[in-house]
């Protein structure tokens, strides 16, 4: 059975997405999701809060949660550090909340241009750690693919 063929202009042929680098794992993130990259952090904790929200950091206007995505899937909580970078996402579900919320990362993220050639294949896996949709090989590195509406639901759920 052949793939079908959607012809609509207004469909991109090619994703810009971002390889996001944490300690222990890869993120793969539409650019579309991404409002900024902060290269430099300073998180007021809030120990009330899961280990997985770090705290809060100030953004432009705003104080936006941050939260380490390792400590989501179970993995040991990552500590701030000296050179810790904040990935700024925008909030997709209508709840009142900040538009805004941060994933921590470790490094400058590395941009990625998706095409439908084979560059991208799902990995299959018997279980999914919580918050991920899936993981994937893109470009022979392993990533996952951050379950951003179960991650804003979290944030609901605490906030």
């Amino acid at each position: 059975m052949s793939k079908p063929v959607i012809d609509n202009p207004l469909l991109p042929d090619e994703v810009d997405s971002l390889l996001v680098s944490l300690s222990g794992h890869r993120l793969l993130v539409p650019m579309a999701a991404v409002a900024e990259i902060v290269q430099q952090v300073d998180c007021q904790r809030d120990d009330q809060q899961p280990p997985w929200l770090q705290g809060w950091i100030s953004w432009r206007t705003e104080r936006i949660p941050l939260i380490s995505f390792e400590s989501l899937v179970g993995d040991e909580r990552a500590m701030l550090g000296d050179r810790a970078m904040a990935l700024v996402l925008y909030r997709i579900l209508p709840d009142g909340l900040s538009q805004f919320y941060a994933l921590q990362i470790q490094n400058f993220p590395h941009l990625i241009r998706l095409a439908d050639d084979g560059s991208l294949q799902q990995v299959p896996l018997a279980e999914l750690p919580p918050c991920v949709l899936m993981m994937v090989t893109v470009r022979e590195q392993q990533a996952l693919i951050p379950d951003l509406d179960k991650i804003e639901q979290l944030l609901a759920e605490v906030l």
